[in-house]
């Protein structure tokens, strides 16, 4: 372990259990307190205020509030998240307008996998797969201004820095990751055995869920049962009652066949015994979520934790606290959260700031854990604090506002060349005239565009 990293680790630790002064919470009830309201957008000056005042409890809330909004079920018992369109669903209607036909839901490699040049195996023990989706409001200005056309995109890269038009102030834009349970990942019993975050280790080679050691046993035969709050196995095949989950713990579905065909497309299994099938189950696992209340976006991250009244780092008790009122029920409540409201503390103005502060570290584990100091920029992942350089080359140490501002291409060049994107960069502040987004097109912080761009258009 890097000695800059151990300090990362301190000021990280600092960050997370100075926000409140209160103790270390045992317990929380959704009852104690009465269901508080929301309203979606947050006015983008409140927002702004709590980042400036370091307001973490309000940052909270609101994320939490975000998360209810997303998994609340609406018609048919289908969670809103559910019903909103992928981007090739998006590019779909564009490209057939007029017409009736959805193009059926797909599942994908992440997509920061394929920007990091690195495979899938050395992240996961299974074959994590995700489906990006925006809202309505996403949604539309994604088609009124045929974002996903190469030809749109090189009419708005001019001069030595440009934007696309940013998204209206209710986008919202989500990458919901998922585990699928095939029949032969199955014990005789119907015991399915994933792994589960217990917290970083800040390797160079970074952190990948082969390296956890930790697991949980899902009892997918049992339908009435639920664990709130468990524990983990850390020999992977103790099970007891303790380790033990239900699907009732998690926000799941049974696949359809265009998922089982993409979900085994996307990960080369030709196996018929390994292969995903219609009916089989997805376990949402995790999900970044990105909503354009400020010009930033505020960004949150969500995963499964099997502790989740007392979750690990990224995530602490205080923010799992700010649950309360929220009225978050079910498996919905099971899942940690983590927040990057700003890139550095204090946050940085958007042109001429200084790269130092307190780290905000913003990651989600089955995303970013696995990915190693081979993986960013070393020249632009760091921070200064108190003097010290703290380098952030991790994914354990990276942010998600910091990577996502990054989302760039260069249409003048290939966009299959390593110099059409920015690189990827780690905790960092970054300037939107950063040298990094010179001579490329800046993409309003949503790396879904530059995966799902139509050359042809």
């Amino acid at each position: 372990m890097k000695t800059n990293q151990i300090i990362a680790i301190l000021g990280m630790a600092l960050i997370i259990t100075s926000c409140t002064d209160h103790n270390k919470k045992k317990h929380y009830s959704h009852a104690d307190n009465p269901k508080e309201s929301f309203e979606y957008p947050a006015d983008s000056t409140s927002i702004n205020k709590w980042i400036a005042a370091n307001d973490f409890n309000a940052m909270y809330k609101h994320s939490w509030n975000v998360w209810k909004h997303l998994t609340t079920p609406v018609t048919g018992g289908v969670l809103r998240y559910q019903t909103w369109s992928s981007p090739k669903q998006i590019l779909h209607k564009l490209n057939n307008p007029g017409k009736n036909a959805v193009k059926g839901l797909e599942f994908n490699k992440p997509n920061q996998f394929g920007h990091a040049k690195l495979k899938q195996t050395d992240f996961d023990d299974t074959n994590i797969v995700e489906v990006v989706a925006y809202n309505p409001s996403a949604e539309k200005y994604a088609i009124d201004n045929k974002i996903f056309y190469l030809s749109t995109l090189k009419a708005m890269q001019t001069g030595e820095f440009s934007q696309i038009p940013e998204f209206p102030n209710d986008a919202i834009t989500i990458k919901p990751v998922y585990k699928v349970i095939t029949q032969n990942s199955l014990s005789s019993e119907g015991i399915y055995t994933m792994a589960a975050w217990h917290g970083p280790e800040y390797k160079d080679q970074g952190y990948p869920e082969t390296e956890w050691q930790s697991c949980i046993h899902v009892d997918t035969k049992t339908s009435d049962k639920s664990n709130p709050n468990g524990r983990l196995d850390y020999d992977c095949n103790s099970i007891t009652p303790g380790n033990t989950y239900y699907l009732n713990d998690f926000i799941h579905f049974p696949i359809d066949k265009s998922l089982a065909d993409s979900y085994n497309k996307s990960n080369n299994i030709t196996d018929a015994a390994k292969q995903a099938k219609e009916g089989d189950i997805a376990l949402l696992v995790g999900m970044h979520v990105g909503t354009k209340e400020i010009k930033r976006w505020v960004w949150q991250t969500f995963w499964w934790s099997p502790t989740p009244l007392t979750p690990s780092i990224p995530s602490s008790d205080d923010i799992a606290s700010a649950k309360n009122g929220v009225g978050l029920v079910g498996a919905a409540s099971h899942y940690a959260m983590d927040i990057a409201y700003s890139m550095v503390i204090p946050a940085q103005p958007y042109v001429g700031g200084k790269n130092e502060g307190e780290l905000v570290i913003g990651f989600n584990p089955y995303l970013e854990s696995g990915f190693g100091t081979g993986v960013f920029d070393t020249k632009t992942s760091y921070v200064y604090n108190n003097g010290n350089k703290i380098e952030t080359n991790l994914g354990t140490m990276s942010n998600c506002m910091s990577c996502h501002m990054s989302a760039t291409i260069n249409t003048k060049i290939s966009l299959n060349s390593k110099f059409s994107s920015a690189p990827y960069v780690g905790d960092t502040y970054l300037s939107y005239r950063d040298s990094i987004f010179q001579k490329r097109l800046m993409l309003d912080f949503a790396w879904s565009i530059q995966s799902n761009i139509d050359t042809l258009k």
